[in-house]
């Protein structure tokens, strides 16, 4: 069995480091680089959310950090609210966004983000399931229909159609709140 000399050792691992170093610089430059138009992009998709689940607003005032805005009309009187939720989805976190007017009706459902199954539960930005919200509150809350609601869960994506449904509820647990009102 040959020995190995320092050199033989030395070489490839100083080679190997200057690469990893060189590809972490190029990444972390890359990152700086795109952070900007990133978030440019994400307050673009949550405004235009905003004015999607409350659509006849002309402006929003935010009510709770980075949660909640309340949407005005032109004349300044308060017409809704529209409210960011995160729940946790079947593939990971699912982004709502919920408008809800001054007469507690759901005006809107927008999903900002989700990690969810192509086909299956990423079926949760469809319109046709979506809709199914828009209507006045109900007493008890929403609930898919396996659980006794009248919303109709997506086929083979259960978890996600109840995790939608829970963050509408939670929505209306902060609308609630920041209007000062009891449900």
């Amino acid at each position: 069995m040959k020995k190995l000399n320092a050199k033989q050792i030395l070489v490839p691992a100083m080679a190997l480091f200057l690469i990893c170093l060189a590809v972490a610089l190029l990444l972390s430059f890359t990152n700086e680089l795109t952070k900007a138009p990133i978030e440019k992009q994400q307050k673009l998709a949550k405004e235009n959310a905003m004015q999607s689940v409350c659509a006849e607003a002309v402006s929003f005032e935010e009510v709770l950090e980075n949660e909640a805005y309340m949407g005005f009309d032109s004349k300044g009187n308060i017409i809704g609210y529209a409210i960011e939720v995160t729940v946790k989805g079947y593939g990971g976190d699912v982004k709502i966004m919920v408008g809800i007017s001054e007469d507690e009706e759901i005006t809107g459902v927008e999903i900002l983000s989700h990690s969810e199954t192509p086909g299956l539960g990423a079926n949760c930005t469809n319109e046709k399931f979506r809709s199914m919200f828009e209507k006045p509150i109900p007493e008890s809350g929403f609930k898919v229909n396996k659980d006794g609601g009248d919303i109709d869960a997506m086929t083979g994506a259960t978890i996600t159609s109840r995790a939608v449904t829970n963050g509408v509820n939670e929505a209306i647990e902060i609308y609630y709140s920041v209007k000062g009102g009891e449900n």
